[in-house]
């Protein structure tokens, strides 16, 4: 798909899904590395728990399909060999942090080459020098405000979400330049903010207040109607699934539907069950149906879910056309009876002849398959033969190079 294409990425926690999507897509993806190597080396999980340079589980899932260099960018030389690197590569994909200075802008890039830089905030505007993590680019983006319970602070992602969709946002930019320079044979300078792409994870919550209406408040994961409120997941057996309580004229009977099979498992007044949950909305305005009402469907759902196992519940959503589900695990994922059929899962050895399986690709096409070729790069795996190859440099130079702390 994209066979003809070749792309630098500057290895940053923000571009190491930008590189592995377009690599996954068929690009030449080139990782460079400081000689030290990169940041996401020092990514937990572990393989073994036990730390390593080639050891992190985040850094092989993100860069598979890659080759490896090491660069000194801060070095004359280190700067030079990126500069005349450049020149050969379609992509130059990297991240700036707050305040600074990208080594790459004292380089001239051709009139084709599509850059893309991924900066914590935006590269103008009052947060522009900002110091900048992933827990503050997250805050920002207001996401986690509408997280958690109400009681408590904020609930904030277990993974670095903004960094991940900082990389996501990146490889949509650079193929977005990709069509642009087809079309006119000129390259593209492109930016994406991590706290903007953060924030469509919450573009809901962003434009409501802006629109002029209330600013929302944490729900807990429930909406609050006529003071009840009507929870999405509930607690059962051996974990959580999400139950939607619906009303109108499709979502209502569903509710009835699931509100029934409540009343036959003893968890539920048949009363309640019987209640049209199609009007009830329009009831409750009128006062013909009571807040009680809904609270004793909730009371009960609660009951019935905290009896029943996940699978039960999947099996019941099926069987009733409910529009509920379990919520599934890291464990439960890797399980699935479904993903596995569908080929999502391929193995990879790893360091120590440790295989595991992990997920083969993020998209399925009709007219291309996404592969893993060949796992992450080892660290400065492929210097030698990227420079020989692209630069023409001896081994007696490349050595030179790497005494001298240039790679």
């Amino acid at each position: 798909m994209l066979d003809d294409v070749r792309v630098l990425e500057i290895s940053a926690p923000e571009t190491m899904l930008a590189g592995r999507m377009l690599a996954d897509l068929g690009a030449d993806v080139v990782v460079v590395e400081p000689p030290a190597g990169s940041p996401g080396r020092r990514f937990a999980p572990f393989l073994g728990d036990i730390p390593g340079i080639e050891r992190s589980l985040t850094w092989q899932a993100l860069n598979y399909n890659k080759r490896g260099i090491t660069l000194n960018l801060s070095s004359p030389d280190g700067n030079a060999l990126m500069r005349d690197l450049a020149a050969r590569f379609d992509v130059v994909i990297e991240a700036a942090g707050w305040g600074k200075r990208s080594p790459l802008d004292s380089i001239e890039f051709s009139q084709r080459t599509i850059r893309c830089t991924v900066t914590p905030f935006a590269r103008t505007g009052p947060k522009s020098d900002y110091a900048a993590t992933d827990f503050t680019v997250m805050a920002a983006s207001g996401s986690p405000a509408m997280t958690g319970d109400i009681d408590r602070p904020p609930l904030f992602f277990p993974v670095p979400q903004a960094m991940m969709e900082a990389g996501a946002d990146a490889a949509i930019a650079t193929l977005a330049g990709l069509i642009a320079r087809d079309r006119d044979g000129l390259g593209q300078r492109a930016g994406v903010s991590a706290r903007i792409a953060a924030m469509m994870s919450a573009f809901g919550q962003a434009l409501v207040p802006g629109s002029g209406n209330p600013e929302s408040m944490r729900a807990q994961g429930a909406m609050v109607i006529a003071g009840a409120q009507v929870p999405s997941v509930y607690e059962c057996a051996d974990g959580f699934a999400l139950i939607t309580i619906g009303f109108g004229p499709v979502f209502g009977q569903m509710t009835r539907r699931l509100a029934k099979w409540a009343a036959e498992e003893g968890r539920l007044d048949r009363r309640i069950a019987e209640i049209s949950w199609s009007s009830f909305i329009s009831d409750l305005m009128a006062g013909k149906a009571s807040p009680q009402d809904l609270q004793a469907l909730v009371d009960g759902l609660k009951s019935l879910a905290r009896s029943k196992t996940k699978a039960e519940i999947a099996e019941a959503s099926r069987r009733l056309g409910l529009l509920a589900s379990p919520v599934m695990n890291m464990k439960d994922v890797a399980g699935y009876v479904q993903y596995r059929e569908r080929g999502l899962f391929t193995p990879v050895s790893l360091e120590a002849g440790r295989e595991i399986d992990v997920p083969a690709r993020f998209a399925q096409f009709s007219n291309y398959s996404i592969e893993i070729k060949h796992p992450a790069p080892k660290l400065s795996e492929h210097t030698a033969q990227i420079f020989e190859e692209e630069l023409g440099l001896s081994k007696a130079e490349i050595q030179a190079l790497f005494v001298a702390g240039g790679i």
